[in-house]
Parts: structure tokens; C-alpha cells; sequence
């Protein structure tokens, strides 16, 4: 391994000066990505990305390929080749979530990008449009600067992710060879990481998993007079009363079994999530609540984050209550409920585990539906050798050792890399910041935070030289 604080000025210099040269156009790449509503549901906007982002790859030098996936959207992936036996795999998606009302945005159009104040916001500017193209920028800026690269890198990119990445479980499935070979690399780097306020990169040694369900219920054929509501069932309460069963007021989850397979954290676990620098107040004040749930504090607070299952009521719905109030007791009642899991917790299982604590509790007629797909959660041991690199490249990049986080907090298809490969690190870094807003109004990413990520991956390929 390259020693990088004696290497990288000589190294990587001349490949930071093109990052600083070229930068401006950089992010107009950024605006030009972003301006593409690529959300679920919506074919024009997905297919504007996918021609936006291969046009992108062939500009840098790359050869992508799309690989269609009937009834979902295409995965695109790209091998540079390069020098020596290390790969990297970069993995990344190119769909976004909803922008919400525009009122709640402080830009115009969500999929404007705009800078203000030292940062860009737009829809999927941090997630994920921005850690992808900063890894294509860094391929960019090396091979214009030496025209080679020091280890060959390779590209994922998917455009299901938000609905649990259907497309890309089915395909690894039915080209479980080909897959293999597409991701073969000695290390995963995941979607994204963060910059803290500190000027810190963070690196995430694992991606938790998760499921999501319709829950509906209906009493009747028609909503009736809310003076009926002595005699005649309601859908209202009914799921009301069905919701109210998963979750005891002690915040834990009552669906009998669902902690069996959880996996403690280890002695090496606890130690990072002790070293960990959770801001507690910051959550607190960013989002307007006294005091976090079961009065959770410092190290019990950090590992209730990284390492206890939630359940979320993420919509509920009965009596068309936006179309105006009206005395009625409802027939149809709805609800999305989404779960968020740790090591060892197979979805699968938790799926009959649902099914079966209704049934149990007198909510057979509640009826229960998957919304998107299953992603299990994986785990990179906090010791493996490729911190030690990631570490060197950032603090010659950042003069500061990096802050490892025990795991993302969101959900993704980690678990199908590391079906094909067992023993291969995921790893996320990226340039987010806690502040980005992921999945709200006003996403945001921080102008020098991507500048700085780029050259971390520069300095990182160069770590393999």
C-alpha cells in the first residue's frame, strides 16, 4: 500500500488541479443529472437519467452497458479496466424519491438545482445523484490528469432503490453468474457517506435492512353516518387497533419472535459506536422535538441507531379526510408501515411473523401487502483491512483521521453483493452531510463536500498503486 502522506502531493496533485480546474463544470454536470425527475412511477424521467448518466460515462471514457430487467428499470454498469489486480466496485443509484409539495422547498422547482449559501439543492443532489457522479468525476479528473488509472474501478448503478431495488434482486437472481463477474472487486464502496461540521469523512462498515407493508382493511361496501358508529364496524378503528398491536408503549415491537435472530453488537461494535461523535442536540433542534424516545442518551442512544429494529407507521388513511370533513363511519382504512432491521433479521421470516401476530390477535381481516422488495441487512467487520486505506486517503485529503459509523441508517441491496460475494467489505463514503435532507424538502449537498470527495477517491485509487 502506498504511503500517502509521503506519496499523495506528488501522486495525486496534478489530478486535484484538474478537479479545481475543471469544477464549475462539474457541478453543471450535477444540474444537468438533477433535472430529471427520476422517480417512481415516472418512465419519461427515468429514461432522461439513464441517457443523461450513460452520455456522462462515455464523455469520461468509460464503455457502459444497460442491462434491461423486464418490468423495471434498466442496471447500468461500466469497467474501466485499469493497472494491477485491485478492483473497486462503486454501487449507486440513479431513481429518486418524491419531491413533496414545492411550497416546502426553498428553490422553486426541486429539479432546478440551485446553489445558495454554499450548497445545492435540488432532488436527489445527495441521494444519490451527487456520490455518483462525484465517483465518475474522480475517474474523470485521473484519466485527464494521467491518462490511466492505478487500479481498475467498476460501476453499479440501479434505478429501483427507493422501492427496495426489485429490479436488481431479480436480476442477480436470474444471472447469478454473470452478476458475479460484473462485481467481482476486493471491495464494495456503497452509495454514500457523510462530511461531518468537523471536516470529517465518515465511513459506513455496514447497510441495515428493510421491508415495507400495506395494511388495509375494509368493514363494508360504503361509508355510512357517523351516528351509526354504535352498530356498524369501522375500517378506521379497526386498523387503528391492528397498528396499535405491533408496537407496546415501551417503544418495543410485540410481533412475537422478531428479535430472535437479532444479532448484539460485539465488544469491537461498541467500541466504535463509543467513539462515535452523535451530536444529540442537533437532531433535537433540526427537528423540533423535548427528548428522544425512552429518554436515550449517549452510548445507549447511539446503539438503539445502529443496532435495534424500528417499525414506522409511515401513512395511514380512512374517510377522505383532504376532501373535507364529514361525519361518516369509514369502510376502507390504509396504512404503509415500514420496518428498518439489523444483522442476522431475514425479512422473509418477519413477513410470516406480521401475518401470523394479526392473525393471532384477532386481525385476520386486515389484510397485508409487500410494497416493493426485501433487502436483509449485511455487516462489514469494523476491523477489516480496507479502513486502514480509507483512513490514509482521508487524512491526506482531509488532514484528519476518518469517523467510522458502525452502519447506514436507511436500507439497501447490500445483501445481494454479498450473496455473490461472502467475504467482500462494503463500505460507504460519499459526499453527504447530516444536514442533507435525504428524502425531505430542501436536499441539500455542501459545495466543498463534493469538491473534497472527489479528490478522496483520487487519493484513494491511489492508495492501490
Amino acid at each position: 500500500m502506498v504511503d500517502l502522506k509521503g506519496e499523495w502531493p506528488r501522486k495525486c496533485q496534478k489530478a486535484f488541479d484538474y478537479v479545481d480546474d475543471h469544477f464549475d463544470e462539474m457541478l453543471e454536470d450535477l444540474r444537468e443529472v438533477c433535472a430529471f425527475p427520476s422517480t417512481a412511477g415516472n418512465p419519461e424521467g427515468l429514461e432522461g437519467t439513464r441517457r443523461c448518466l450513460i452520455s456522462k460515462m462515455k464523455r469520461v471514457g468509460l464503455e457502459p452497458t444497460v442491462h434491461e430487467v423486464e418490468g423495471g428499470n434498466a442496471i447500468i454498469t461500466a469497467d474501466t479496466g485499469g493497472e494491477g489486480e485491485a478492483a473497486l466496485l462503486f454501487y449507486n443509484h440513479y431513481d429518486v424519491v418524491e419531491p413533496g409539495k414545492y411550497e416546502n422547498w426553498r428553490i422553486p422547482n426541486p429539479f432546478d438545482l440551485r446553489a445558495i449559501e454554499g450548497k445545492l439543492y435540488g432532488r436527489g443532489v445527495s441521494d444519490n445523484k451527487g456520490p455518483l457522479y462525484s465517483r465518475l468525476h474522480a475517474v474523470q479528473a485521473t484519466l485527464a490528469a494521467e491518462g490511466r488509472l492505478p487500479v481498475r474501478v467498476k460501476f453499479l448503478a440501479e434505478g429501483d432503490e427507493e422501492t427496495s431495488s426489485p429490479s436488481l434482486h431479480r436480476f442477480a437472481r436470474e444471472n447469478a453468474e454473470a452478476f458475479r463477474e460484473m462485481t467481482r472487486a476486493d471491495v464494495c464502496i456503497w452509495e454514500s457517506g457523510r462530511n461531518d461540521d468537523a471536516g470529517r469523512m465518515w465511513l459506513r462498515l455496514g447497510v441495515r435492512g428493510g421491508m415495507a407493508f400495506d395494511l388495509s382493511v375494509r368493514t363494508s361496501d360504503t361509508d355510512v353516518h357517523g351516528r351509526m358508529g354504535a352498530i356498524v364496524p369501522s375500517a378506521s378503528w379497526r386498523l387503528v387497533w391492528a397498528l396499535a398491536s405491533l408496537k407496546t408503549p415501551d417503544e418495543k415491537i410485540a410481533i412475537e419472535g422478531f428479535y430472535d435472530e437479532a444479532r448484539p453488537p460485539s465488544e469491537a461494535d461498541l467500541e466504535v459506536l463509543r467513539a462515535f461523535p452523535y451530536d444529540e442536540e442537533s437532531l433535537k433542534k433540526k427537528v423540533g422535538f423535548k427528548d428522544y424516545l425512552r429518554n436515550a442518551s449517549g452510548d445507549e442512544l447511539k446503539r438503539r441507531i445502529c443496532m435495534e429494529p424500528s417499525i414506522s407507521i409511515c401513512g395511514l388513511e380512512s374517510g377522505e379526510v383532504h376532501d373535507g370533513v364529514r361525519g361518516i363511519v369509514p369502510h376502507k382504512a390504509y396504512a404503509r408501515v415500514s420496518f428498518y432491521l439489523v444483522p442476522d433479521q431475514d425479512p422473509a421470516k418477519l413477513e410470516t411473523r406480521l401475518r401470523r401476530h394479526l392473525d393471532a390477535h384477532g386481525f385476520s381481516d386486515v389484510e397485508v401487502k409487500t410494497h416493493g422488495g426485501f433487502n436483509r441487512p449485511v455487516r462489514t467487520p469494523v476491523d477489516t483491512p480496507f479502513r486502514h486505506r480509507a483512513n490514509q486517503a482521508a487524512e491526506a485529503v482531509f488532514g484528519k483521521p476518518l469517523v467510522v459509523e458502525l452502519t447506514q441508517l436507511g436500507a439497501g441491496p447490500a445483501d445481494v453483493f454479498r450473496d455473490a460475494w461472502p467475504t467482500m467489505p462494503i463500505a460507504g463514503i460519499g459526499p453527504s452531510h447530516p444536514g442533507g435532507n435525504h428524502h425531505s424538502p430542501d436536499e441539500n449537498l455542501r459545495v466543498e463536500d463534493y469538491r473534497k470527495a472527489v479528490k478522496y477517491l483520487i487519493a484513494l485509487f491511489y492508495s492501490y498503486q
